[in-house]
């Protein structure tokens, strides 16, 4: 076989290490940053392990200039500075690389790409198979049969492979063409220009037609679209110019010898150490299983393997502090697939106080899914796993298949008063969707103890909650992918297809983990006093999410296809009138075509730079107000835009063919702050201060003519809670009498008596009202009223000076957060702020921001999280035929029996206003209507 050389770009992948980690920066305990070492040491480790190298080197950039600098002065020149707390972290890779003993190549005026480009045409000569290690799709001009490009994939330890195949198969042209590519589209990364105007979807089919670009050049009139081929000949010299930059140079003086690139073993001393520094137990323990595997990397033991662990370390001796380390070998795994084995199994349970369960199916829509089997763990290293058979699948006549299952009738008759049993236990990894899947066959889950998902959100929101990556953080244990059963698609559908040995132990794996999990981070709940988050609002939240996704909502497809006629007749018209404006025809929707509209055609104020431009994004559109009537235009078109293709065109296509109604997916651990989001659709921002974004909540509706929409809004609880909080004594005075909070604070800003506020100092107010839950200074002020700086400024001032107490509220969460390094909510919600102290002002302002906005906004999501809890409890235990279908924002909605109205109304006020009490006055306003639009 032939040998394999494994070369890697060490600053793109330290790079995008370190960017992964940029919402949840990671430092030791002194305080010394390591995200983009430790996302370095990870990837590294993947990557030894899925390519097992015969010899391995790392390319860096050099810090001189470059040829292509030389060449092009705007080459890179878009390239922000290094973060100041990654320089240090660059070093520390370096260190690692030496201690692997892996050569380092480095070269002035040249660039790593051409390192890696020159070492594997070596390689390629001497017979040895290459894989270059890169993000980067430049790279992708040096595969051939001998070569291929690796890549980290989005999910945890996901290894993406291009080879010369699966590039043709992409682009639909060889790789060494991917130069030409570059050439015509450009390369906003590295600031190559490419050929203005033509992006991937025009430069394929002419590099699929003609090849090279001096081909291209060569038969320019066969370029059938005149548009394109204009632009060519008017982009000729950037075009030839970008190629030779795109180019990666094959022959730079650099002495390679394969001989140093051995792969051998590292100095285990010096690696122990190092992690013990960093406090990486993990990545060491990952390493060292590398090492143990690999035959002859590490010396033979002169004992028994029971009597001395070749591992020459233990978890604890790396990191005390962390959890040890759950053996996978030490495993007792069982597959039931019987009648009378599932009987024994179900009397044991029905002993436990609590056990963990796993669900394995064949969809994620519970509407249409197979159960293919549950997995039980009633202690850590010992599991179950019960192979069910749907029933619904159908068998061939002579298939053995049903043999290894037991029938979907039968495991629900066994096991069905166990899940009902509320004295057991029930513990989950993302729970809602395991009792999902037992009430889709009829089966109750009672006493929904404890979710190891939602447990890793309430320690820490900004981490990844992903049954994988928590092995990986709390136990130092990778479990088996699911795409090692399904492939690399994971297609669900293909779960019956599975060995019923090997899906018993995948499922019994997942089950095991989370019992461990549980064991751990319910430790680390107790120990962060956490416990009334999790126990009363996160975990009892699960099932009344389930619920109400469940249920579904009621759409009008007939007034949304109305809507979207009116829709797009009001985007032919903002066409016309931008177009008329502009003097010119050209497509609103592209972001480069409109930023020669305005900034070079119309001259208007550039704002923020992007790789590709000046930015046209709605914040820098949104600074441009008043400076040219196109620009009011181009937001309406924007608005519209996104309202018929979100919500007038896609709703229809997402209401279920089986319910007639739409279910959204309410997700528990995607924002910082606690507050619900959902998807498929997103419900959270259907735009509600527009007349046209008003529209589209009237087409949610009743079930059927004996309901009708209850809507119950939270009365500006944000600022309510703000209130509370700072304890400030005219606030919660407006709110006690019931003012308008917002025509009171203009008359104290404004020194005027109530009677003499005028809308327009109301509307002043108001902004500042809102803007200083979220930071806002003069300058953001200013954006929003449309007034001076100074002005803006003035009236900031005064807000201070007349609420006292919001000030200091401001300045001690700033202080408390810098102290503790997170901010806090009442319910004892935690958002940690590792940047709070930062030497980048920017970043730092951000989080100071945030230390500001957590306790106020996450006490607003705990809130209506308690209050749906309480509300889902009483309609249930009162037999109330009213659903509660929809959560948004600081509203609930409700699909509510008109015989109910009575009783339910003011059952639902009184919940939600004493949920969580506060020094003022909590208001829950409700409304009813034929839809949600006239229900709120």
């Amino acid at each position: 076989m032939a040998k394999k050389f494994v070369i890697i770009d060490a600053m793109a992948l330290s790079y995008k290490a370190y960017f992964a980690f940029i919402s949840r920066p990671l430092s030791t305990s002194k305080g010394e940053p390591v995200s983009a070492v430790y996302g370095f040491i990870n990837q590294l480790i993947r990557i030894l392990e899925t390519q097992k190298p015969d010899y391995i080197a790392v390319a860096f950039d050099s810090k001189e200039k470059t040829f292509r600098h030389e060449r092009y002065d705007g080459y890179k020149s878009s390239r922000q500075k290094m973060p100041e707390d990654m320089i240090p972290q660059i070093q520390r890779i370096k260190d690692l690389i030496d201690i692997l003993n892996m050569p380092v190549y480095i070269l002035p005026r040249f660039e790593a790409d051409d390192i890696i480009g020159t070492a594997v045409r070596r390689a390629e000569a001497e017979g040895i198979e290459s894989s270059i290690i890169t993000p980067d799709k430049d790279c992708s001009q040096l595969i051939t049969k001998k070569v291929k490009v690796v890549k980290a994939g989005k999910a945890t330890d996901e290894i993406i492979t291009i080879d010369e195949e699966s590039f043709k198969k992409e682009f639909g042209f060889e790789p060494i063409l991917m130069i030409d590519y570059l050439a015509l589209v450009g390369d906003s990364s590295d600031d190559i220009p490419g050929v203005a105007g033509i992006g991937p979807k025009s430069a394929t089919p002419l590099i699929q037609q003609f090849g090279s670009v001096e081909n291209i050049y060569a038969h320019i009139d066969e370029v059938e679209k005149k548009g394109i081929r204009q632009k060519l000949i008017d982009n000729k010299e950037l075009a030839f110019l970008s190629k030779e930059l795109a180019t990666i140079h094959l022959n730079v003086p650099l002495e390679f010898d394969f001989e140093k690139a051995k792969f051998e073993k590292p100095d285990f001393e010096k690696l122990k150490n190092f992690c013990l520094e960093l406090e990486f137990s993990a990545p060491y323990i990952r390493f060292m299983k590398l090492y143990n595997s690999l035959d002859g990397a590490l010396p033979e033991s002169t004992d028994s393997a029971e009597e001395t662990p070749i591992i020459p370390t233990t978890v604890e001796e790396i990191s005390a502090h962390e959890p040890a380390v759950y053996e996978s070998s030490k495993v007792d795994y069982h597959l039931v697939k019987d009648f009378k084995a599932a009987q024994q199994l179900a009397k044991e349970l029905e002993n436990c106080e609590l056990f963990v369960f796993d669900t394995e199916t064949d969809s994620l829509d519970q509407f249409t899914l197979n159960l293919a089997g549950v997995s039980f763990c009633i202690k850590p290293g010992t599991a179950y796993f019960v192979a069910v058979d749907p029933e619904t699948k159908k068998h061939d006549l002579f298939s053995t298949e049903t043999e290894d299952r037991l029938p979907s009738k039968d495991f629900v008759s066994l096991f069905s008063g166990i899940f009902k049993n509320d004295k057991i236990k029930k513990v989950c990894q993302n729970g809602k969707f395991d009792i999902g899947v037992l009430r889709g066959i009829g089966i109750e889950v009672n006493n929904f103890y404890f979710d190891t998902m939602l447990a890793s959100y309430v320690v820490d929101p900004d981490q990844k909650h992903g049954m994988d990556d928590l092995a990986q953080k709390y136990l130092s244990y990778r479990p088996i992918p699911l795409s090692d059963l399904i492939g690399a698609k994971k297609d669900a559908s293909k779960i019956f297809e599975v060995d019923a040995k090997i899906l018993s132990d995948y499922s019994c794996e997942d089950a095991d983990i989370t019992y461990k999990l549980f064991d751990v981070l319910s430790a680390e709940i107790k120990n962060l006093e956490l416990e009334h988050l999790c126990y009363d609002i996160e975990f009892p939240l699960a099932r009344v999410l389930e619920d109400m996704e469940r249920t579904g909502v009621s759409i009008d497809r007939l007034m949304l296809n109305t809507l979207s006629k009116e829709l797009s007749g009001k985007l032919d018209s903002y066409s016309k009138k931008i177009f008329e404006l502009a003097g010119m025809e050209f497509n609103i929707n592209s972001p480069l075509q409109l930023q020669k509209v305005l900034f070079d055609k119309l001259n208007l104020n550039t704002g923020k730079k992007t790789k590709t431009g000046f930015s046209t994004d709605a914040k820098s559109l949104d600074n441009l107000r008043g400076e040219h009537p196109i620009i009011d235009e181009i937001l309406d078109y924007r608005q519209v835009s996104k309202l018929k293709s979100t919500y007038a065109d896609a709703l229809p296509n997402l209401i279920n063919p089986i319910t007639g109604r739409v279910h959204t997916s309410f997700n528990q651990t995607v924002t910082s702050t606690g507050r619900l989001s959902s998807n498929n659709p997103n419900l959270q921002n259907i735009p509600i201060r527009t007349e046209m974004g008003k529209e589209i909540r009237k087409a949610f509706t009743p079930r059927d003519k004996d309901h009708l929409i209850l809507s119950a809004d939270y009365s500006q609880i944000e600022l309510r809670i703000m209130a509370s909080l700072c304890n400030d004594e005219a606030l919660q005075k407006a709110f006690k009498n019931n003012e308008d909070i917002h025509r009171s604070t203009a008359a104290l800003v404004f020194m005027v008596p109530l009677e003499e506020v005028t809308p327009e100092m109301r509307r002043k107010a108001k902004e500042v009202n809102f803007g200083i839950l979220y930071g806002i200074g003069p300058f953001g002020l200013k954006s929003r009223l449309g007034i001076t700086q100074n002005h803006a400024k003035e009236i900031i001032d005064t807000y201070f000076n007349t609420f006292k107490n919001v000030r200091k509220f401001i300045d001690d969460s700033i202080e408390i957060a810098g102290e503790h390094g997170y901010a806090q909510t009442v319910t004892g919600r935690r958002r940690y702020l590792k940047n709070i102290k930062n030497s980048n002002r920017v970043v730092r302002q951000f989080e100071e921001r945030v230390a500001v906005n957590m306790p106020i906004q996450g006490t607003a999501a705990d809130m209506i999280k308690i209050a749906m809890i309480r509300v889902f409890d009483a309609l249930k235990k009162n037999k109330f035929k009213s659903k509660m279908v929809l959560q948004v924002h600081d509203e609930l909605v409700f699909d509510a029996n008109k015989s109910e109205l009575n009783e339910l109304v003011p059952l639902v006020k009184e919940l939600m206003e004493n949920a969580l009490p506060l020094n003022v006055p909590v208001i829950a306003e409700t409304g009813i209507g034929d839809n949600w639009l006239d229900a709120h």
